[in-house]
């Protein structure tokens, strides 16, 4: 698999390119508008800047990866596996974090929300932990979230 900058310039391939795992990488600014990334790996990576808008990210893993300031506008997140993730001034309206079909509950884990705009974005049912960070005047509660205990 490939991922394309926004000037159409490819910057990333799967290791190995048959696959979907973009793990340990530098993608800044990618352009993964609309694209279907069902389980795809980004553990370890920084993607800063990159845009989301639209994506099926059903059952990602986003570990210990830098979404800083990228746009996921009405993208799918549910069931994602997601520690130690920053989404900071990221651009979340509208998206799925909620149960899935089955009423799989994605699990927040150490994930940093600071200054992303989450309006409209769906978290019922979702589950987070203490060491999870949310934008100022955010309210968990009215959200649908849970706190893990």
């Amino acid at each position: 698999m490939e991922i394309y900058d926004k000037k159409g310039n490819l910057i990333a391939t799967s290791e190995p390119p048959d696959t979907r795992i973009f793990d340990n990488m530098v993608i800044r600014d990618a352009s993964l508008a609309g694209r279907e990334l069902e389980g795809i790996s980004f553990d370890g990576s920084d993607l800063q800047g990159s845009d989301f808008t639209g994506a099926d990210l059903y059952g990602a893993i986003l570990s210990d990866a830098n979404f800083d300031y990228c746009i996921f506008r009405e993208a799918d997140l549910r069931y994602t596996h997601m520690y130690k993730v920053s989404f900071r001034n990221a651009d979340m309206r509208g998206t799925r974090f909620s149960l899935d079909e089955v009423n799989g509950a994605l699990v927040l884990c150490a994930v940093d929300f600071s200054g992303a705009n989450l309006e409209g974005a769906d978290f019922t049912g979702a589950i987070y932990d203490s060491d999870t960070t949310f934008p100022d005047g955010f309210s968990t509660e009215e959200r649908g979230l849970k706190l893990k205990t």
